[in-house]
Protein backbone atom coordinates (compact mmCIF):
# COMPACT_ATOMS: atom_id res chain seq x y z
CA UNK A 1 0.00 0.00 0.00
CA UNK A 2 2.53 2.42 0.50
CA UNK A 3 4.31 1.60 -2.50
CA UNK A 4 1.30 2.56 -4.65
CA UNK A 5 0.78 5.63 -2.62
CA UNK A 6 4.63 6.63 -3.43
CA UNK A 7 3.53 5.67 -7.13
CA UNK A 8 0.92 7.59 -7.27
CA UNK A 9 2.39 10.76 -5.65
CA UNK A 10 5.46 10.12 -8.37
CA UNK A 11 2.64 10.42 -10.98
CA UNK A 12 1.34 13.75 -9.87
CA UNK A 13 4.78 15.29 -9.42
CA UNK A 14 5.72 14.13 -12.97
CA UNK A 15 2.80 15.05 -13.83
CA UNK A 16 2.93 18.74 -12.55
CA UNK A 17 6.33 19.50 -13.42
CA UNK A 18 5.97 18.20 -17.25
CA UNK A 19 2.45 20.35 -17.51
CA UNK A 20 2.06 23.91 -17.88
CA UNK A 21 0.19 25.15 -14.31
CA UNK A 22 -2.93 25.54 -14.96
CA UNK A 23 -3.47 23.50 -17.72
CA UNK A 24 -6.28 21.09 -16.33
CA UNK A 25 -8.64 24.00 -15.75
CA UNK A 26 -8.16 24.65 -19.47
CA UNK A 27 -8.21 21.26 -20.49
CA UNK A 28 -11.62 20.50 -18.70
CA UNK A 29 -12.81 23.63 -20.11
CA UNK A 30 -12.72 22.51 -23.91
CA UNK A 31 -13.54 19.36 -23.25
CA UNK A 32 -16.98 20.67 -21.66
CA UNK A 33 -16.88 22.76 -24.83
CA UNK A 34 -17.00 20.07 -26.74
CA UNK A 35 -18.99 18.10 -25.27
CA UNK A 36 -21.57 21.00 -24.99
CA UNK A 37 -21.07 21.83 -28.94
CA UNK A 38 -21.29 18.41 -29.75
CA UNK A 39 -24.78 18.42 -27.49
CA UNK A 40 -25.99 21.33 -29.11
CA UNK A 41 -25.33 20.52 -33.01
CA UNK A 42 -27.32 17.13 -32.63
CA UNK A 43 -30.59 19.30 -32.00
CA UNK A 44 -30.66 22.28 -34.59
CA UNK A 45 -29.97 21.99 -38.14
CA UNK A 46 -26.33 22.23 -39.63
CA UNK A 47 -26.96 25.84 -41.50
CA UNK A 48 -27.73 27.25 -37.58
CA UNK A 49 -25.27 25.42 -35.51
CA UNK A 50 -22.64 22.78 -37.07
CA UNK A 51 -21.75 19.69 -35.32
CA UNK A 52 -18.10 18.91 -35.15
CA UNK A 53 -17.35 16.91 -37.69
CA UNK A 54 -19.13 19.57 -40.25
CA UNK A 55 -16.74 22.19 -38.73
CA UNK A 56 -13.99 20.49 -39.79
CA UNK A 57 -15.44 19.85 -43.15
CA UNK A 58 -15.87 23.88 -43.16
CA UNK A 59 -12.34 23.96 -41.89
CA UNK A 60 -11.06 22.22 -45.11
CA UNK A 61 -12.84 24.01 -47.13
CA UNK A 62 -11.64 27.33 -45.64
CA UNK A 63 -7.77 26.32 -45.56
CA UNK A 64 -7.65 23.43 -48.29
CA UNK A 65 -6.17 24.29 -51.58
CA UNK A 66 -9.22 24.91 -53.13
CA UNK A 67 -10.15 27.68 -50.19
CA UNK A 68 -12.18 30.43 -51.79
CA UNK A 69 -10.24 33.25 -49.85
CA UNK A 70 -6.58 33.19 -49.13
CA UNK A 71 -5.67 33.10 -45.62
CA UNK A 72 -2.13 35.77 -45.95
CA UNK A 73 -4.41 38.32 -47.72
CA UNK A 74 -6.99 38.68 -44.22
CA UNK A 75 -5.43 37.21 -41.41
CA UNK A 76 -1.66 39.46 -41.40
CA UNK A 77 -4.12 42.93 -41.67
CA UNK A 78 -6.59 41.81 -39.26
CA UNK A 79 -3.25 40.93 -36.50
CA UNK A 80 -1.78 44.34 -37.20
CA UNK A 81 -4.95 46.20 -36.90
CA UNK A 82 -5.54 44.23 -33.64
CA UNK A 83 -1.98 45.16 -32.63
CA UNK A 84 -1.65 48.60 -33.64
CA UNK A 85 -5.07 49.97 -32.28
CA UNK A 86 -4.48 48.25 -28.72
CA UNK A 87 -0.59 49.69 -28.79
CA UNK A 88 -2.33 52.85 -29.46
CA UNK A 89 -5.20 52.50 -26.53
CA UNK A 90 -2.28 51.71 -23.69
CA UNK A 91 -0.08 54.81 -24.99
CA UNK A 92 -2.49 57.38 -25.04
CA UNK A 93 -4.75 55.72 -21.96
CA UNK A 94 -1.70 55.12 -19.83
CA UNK A 95 -0.68 58.84 -20.54
CA UNK A 96 -4.13 60.33 -19.50
CA UNK A 97 -4.62 57.89 -16.81
CA UNK A 98 -1.52 59.08 -15.34
CA UNK A 99 -1.98 63.10 -16.13
CA UNK A 100 -5.62 62.82 -14.23
CA UNK A 101 -3.78 60.94 -11.07
CA UNK A 102 -1.04 63.14 -11.02
CA UNK A 103 -2.59 66.73 -11.48
CA UNK A 104 -6.34 67.62 -9.74
CA UNK A 105 -7.10 70.58 -12.55
CA UNK A 106 -6.37 67.73 -15.15
CA UNK A 107 -8.45 65.27 -14.00
CA UNK A 108 -11.30 67.34 -13.35
CA UNK A 109 -11.30 68.90 -16.87
CA UNK A 110 -10.51 65.70 -18.58
CA UNK A 111 -12.53 62.96 -16.71
CA UNK A 112 -15.54 64.84 -18.43
CA UNK A 113 -14.25 63.67 -21.77
CA UNK A 114 -13.06 60.49 -20.80
CA UNK A 115 -16.54 59.44 -19.71
CA UNK A 116 -18.51 61.03 -22.30
CA UNK A 117 -17.30 58.31 -24.99
CA UNK A 118 -18.90 55.90 -22.84
CA UNK A 119 -22.32 56.81 -24.17
CA UNK A 120 -21.12 55.49 -27.98
CA UNK A 121 -20.92 52.10 -28.76
CA UNK A 122 -18.09 50.89 -31.22
CA UNK A 123 -20.88 50.36 -33.60
CA UNK A 124 -21.83 54.30 -33.81
CA UNK A 125 -17.97 54.71 -33.94
CA UNK A 126 -17.38 52.54 -37.06
CA UNK A 127 -20.42 54.41 -38.51
CA UNK A 128 -18.85 57.86 -38.02
CA UNK A 129 -15.30 56.58 -39.34
CA UNK A 130 -17.06 55.62 -42.43
CA UNK A 131 -19.20 58.57 -43.25
CA UNK A 132 -15.96 60.96 -42.82
CA UNK A 133 -13.44 58.76 -44.80
CA UNK A 134 -14.91 55.88 -46.47
CA UNK A 135 -13.97 53.00 -46.55
CA UNK A 136 -10.09 52.32 -45.48
CA UNK A 137 -7.62 50.34 -44.22
CA UNK A 138 -6.72 51.63 -40.95
CA UNK A 139 -8.73 54.29 -39.79
CA UNK A 140 -12.29 52.48 -39.91
CA UNK A 141 -10.98 49.80 -37.93
CA UNK A 142 -8.58 52.00 -35.64
CA UNK A 143 -10.80 54.72 -34.33
CA UNK A 144 -13.72 52.63 -33.01
CA UNK A 145 -11.08 50.33 -30.67
CA UNK A 146 -9.36 53.90 -30.19
CA UNK A 147 -12.62 55.54 -28.83
CA UNK A 148 -13.93 52.75 -26.74
CA UNK A 149 -10.76 51.15 -25.14
CA UNK A 150 -9.20 53.76 -24.74
CA UNK A 151 -11.23 55.40 -21.89
CA UNK A 152 -10.85 52.14 -19.92
CA UNK A 153 -7.86 52.01 -20.49
CA UNK A 154 -7.53 55.78 -18.34
CA UNK A 155 -9.60 55.10 -15.95
CA UNK A 156 -8.02 52.06 -15.30
CA UNK A 157 -4.60 54.03 -14.11
CA UNK A 158 -6.11 56.74 -13.24
CA UNK A 159 -7.41 54.69 -10.31
CA UNK A 160 -4.14 52.89 -9.99
CA UNK A 161 -2.83 56.22 -9.00
CA UNK A 162 -5.36 57.28 -6.68
CA UNK A 163 -4.76 53.14 -4.81
CA UNK A 164 -1.13 54.51 -4.25
CA UNK A 165 -0.01 55.17 -0.60
CA UNK A 166 0.31 58.63 -0.24
CA UNK A 167 2.75 58.50 2.26
CA UNK A 168 5.48 56.88 0.22
CA UNK A 169 5.79 59.68 -2.53
CA UNK A 170 6.06 61.74 0.65
CA UNK A 171 8.77 59.80 2.26
CA UNK A 172 10.80 59.68 -0.86
CA UNK A 173 10.59 63.66 -0.57
CA UNK A 174 11.72 63.33 2.48
CA UNK A 175 14.89 61.90 1.45
CA UNK A 176 15.54 63.99 -1.29
CA UNK A 177 14.85 61.58 -3.94
CA UNK A 178 14.75 63.11 -7.54
CA UNK A 179 11.16 63.04 -9.86
CA UNK A 180 13.22 59.95 -11.85
CA UNK A 181 13.81 57.85 -8.98
CA UNK A 182 10.54 58.63 -7.46
CA UNK A 183 8.99 57.45 -11.19
CA UNK A 184 11.41 54.03 -10.92
CA UNK A 185 10.71 53.01 -7.57
CA UNK A 186 7.17 53.96 -6.42
CA UNK A 187 4.82 55.19 -9.12
CA UNK A 188 6.33 52.65 -11.50
CA UNK A 189 6.41 49.25 -9.65
CA UNK A 190 3.14 49.95 -8.12
CA UNK A 191 1.60 50.70 -11.84
CA UNK A 192 2.99 47.50 -13.53
CA UNK A 193 0.02 45.33 -12.40
CA UNK A 194 -2.28 47.92 -13.66
CA UNK A 195 -0.70 47.71 -16.86
CA UNK A 196 -0.86 44.35 -17.78
CA UNK A 197 -4.27 44.30 -16.69
CA UNK A 198 -5.19 47.00 -19.33
CA UNK A 199 -2.99 45.13 -21.90
CA UNK A 200 -4.96 42.12 -21.68
CA UNK A 201 -7.82 44.25 -21.77
CA UNK A 202 -7.20 46.47 -24.75
CA UNK A 203 -6.09 42.89 -26.81
CA UNK A 204 -9.23 41.41 -25.75
CA UNK A 205 -11.65 44.54 -26.75
CA UNK A 206 -9.10 46.03 -30.04
CA UNK A 207 -10.10 42.09 -31.51
CA UNK A 208 -13.40 42.00 -30.76
CA UNK A 209 -14.22 45.83 -31.66
CA UNK A 210 -11.68 45.37 -35.06
CA UNK A 211 -13.77 42.98 -36.58
CA UNK A 212 -16.84 45.02 -36.10
CA UNK A 213 -14.95 47.78 -38.22
CA UNK A 214 -13.80 45.62 -40.90
CA UNK A 215 -17.38 44.09 -41.50
CA UNK A 216 -18.58 47.89 -41.85
CA UNK A 217 -15.92 49.60 -43.68
CA UNK A 218 -13.14 47.63 -45.10
CA UNK A 219 -12.12 45.77 -48.31
CA UNK A 220 -9.57 43.26 -46.55
CA UNK A 221 -9.57 41.13 -43.30
CA UNK A 222 -11.35 38.01 -41.21
CA UNK A 223 -14.32 40.95 -40.61
CA UNK A 224 -14.94 40.71 -44.44
CA UNK A 225 -14.54 37.34 -44.52
CA UNK A 226 -17.29 36.76 -42.08
CA UNK A 227 -19.77 39.34 -43.56
CA UNK A 228 -19.32 36.96 -46.71
CA UNK A 229 -20.08 34.44 -45.21
CA UNK A 230 -23.16 35.58 -43.12
CA UNK A 231 -25.14 36.85 -46.71
CA UNK A 232 -24.26 33.88 -47.80
CA UNK A 233 -25.86 31.83 -44.35
CA UNK A 234 -22.76 29.39 -43.57
CA UNK A 235 -22.32 29.71 -39.84
CA UNK A 236 -19.64 26.94 -39.81
CA UNK A 237 -17.53 29.12 -42.24
CA UNK A 238 -18.07 32.04 -39.99
CA UNK A 239 -17.05 30.07 -37.25
CA UNK A 240 -13.91 28.35 -39.14
CA UNK A 241 -12.61 31.89 -39.88
CA UNK A 242 -12.97 33.55 -36.14
CA UNK A 243 -11.25 30.19 -34.50
CA UNK A 244 -8.16 30.64 -35.16
CA UNK A 245 -8.01 34.46 -34.01
CA UNK A 246 -9.78 33.54 -30.60
CA UNK A 247 -6.78 30.88 -30.59
CA UNK A 248 -4.20 33.73 -31.35
CA UNK A 249 -5.53 36.02 -28.92
CA UNK A 250 -6.12 33.66 -26.23
CA UNK A 251 -2.08 32.55 -26.62
CA UNK A 252 -1.72 35.91 -26.88
CA UNK A 253 -3.65 36.46 -23.07
CA UNK A 254 -1.54 33.61 -21.90
CA UNK A 255 1.73 35.00 -22.52
CA UNK A 256 0.95 38.21 -20.51
CA UNK A 257 -0.22 36.52 -17.64
CA UNK A 258 2.73 34.32 -17.84
CA UNK A 259 5.03 37.19 -18.36
CA UNK A 260 3.20 39.49 -15.31
CA UNK A 261 3.72 36.32 -13.17
CA UNK A 262 7.19 35.77 -13.95
CA UNK A 263 7.83 39.54 -13.00
CA UNK A 264 6.10 39.59 -10.14
CA UNK A 265 7.48 36.07 -8.81
CA UNK A 266 9.24 37.87 -5.94
CA UNK A 267 6.17 39.04 -4.58
CA UNK A 268 4.99 36.85 -2.09
CA UNK A 269 1.29 35.74 -1.91
CA UNK A 270 -0.64 36.54 1.49
CA UNK A 271 -0.46 32.81 2.11
CA UNK A 272 3.19 32.69 2.01
CA UNK A 273 3.79 36.14 3.69
CA UNK A 274 1.59 34.30 6.45
CA UNK A 275 3.51 31.12 6.97
CA UNK A 276 6.52 33.11 6.29
CA UNK A 277 5.82 35.03 9.86
CA UNK A 278 4.60 32.03 11.78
Amino acid sequence: MRNRQWSVERVRQTAAERCPPGWLPIAASVAIVVVVWQLAASVVPAYVFPNLFELGAAFEQAFGPNAQFDVFDHYPITIARVLVAAVLCLVVGVVLGIVMGTSKPSQEYLMVYVLATFAFPSVIWAFFAILWVGLSVWFVTVFPVFMVVMPYVAINVYEGMTDLDGRLPEMADSFGASRFLLWQNVYLPHLLPHLFANARLALMLSWKITLVGEIFGTTSGVGLIINNYFQANQNEMIIAWVIPMMVLVFLADRLLIRLEHRLFAWRATPDETTAATA
